[in-house]
């Protein structure tokens, strides 16, 4: 049995993997956008989308705090860890077309190359149970105030449990 050298940062994990994940075709031109990952909790959250260009943030990976660790030598284990997966939309869509377009071409396909990157990473166990809870239309209040726009989202929730071990991280494909 190894000994860890250091503690497992799980924010640092998270960069690595989603380091592999593809760029995502994000709107209606044929750009394909890199994923954004980010941490914090939501006034961190608020604090990034004013401070940045809008093209610089979609799609947009969030890991939420709080969450809570369990470290032991070899492992971290995480109960129940909430990541936001969003992207701007136009507030003037129906929701058929919003559940097509932005959830149905942006989201769920992100939803699913999230899932698949911790399954298919080495270092990683992940509980094949996840939550998820869909935000159509979602607009931050406080947002609206410090940058004098509103920034509407369609952004999915998304709750599991993982096990991430002390060992290096193999290269993932797609």
């Amino acid at each position: 049995m190894s000994v860890a050298t250091k503690t497992i940062s799980f924010e640092d994990v998270c960069e690595n993997i989603f380091s592999y994940l593809p760029p995502m075709k994000y709107s209606k031109d044929s750009v394909y956008y890199p994923i954004n990952f980010g941490y914090g909790d939501e006034k961190a959250l608020n604090l990034f989308l004013v401070s940045r260009d809008e093209s610089d943030i979609y799609p947009l990976v969030w890991l939420l705090y709080p969450y809570k660790e369990k470290h032991t030598n070899t492992k971290l284990e995480i109960d129940k860890v909430d990541f936001i997966l969003a992207v701007d939309t136009n507030s003037s869509m129906q929701n058929k077309e919003r559940m097509q377009e932005t959830f149905g071409k942006i989201l769920m396909p992100l939803l699913f190359n999230v899932r698949e990157a911790f399954k298919k990473a080495n270092i990683v166990n992940i509980n094949n149970e996840y939550e998820v809870i869909k935000y159509p239309n979602y607009s931050e209040s406080d947002v609206a105030q410090k940058s004098g726009t509103v920034v509407v989202w369609d952004a999915l929730k998304v709750s599991f449990s993982l096990i991430i071990m002390d060992t290096c991280l193999r290269p993932i494909k797609f």
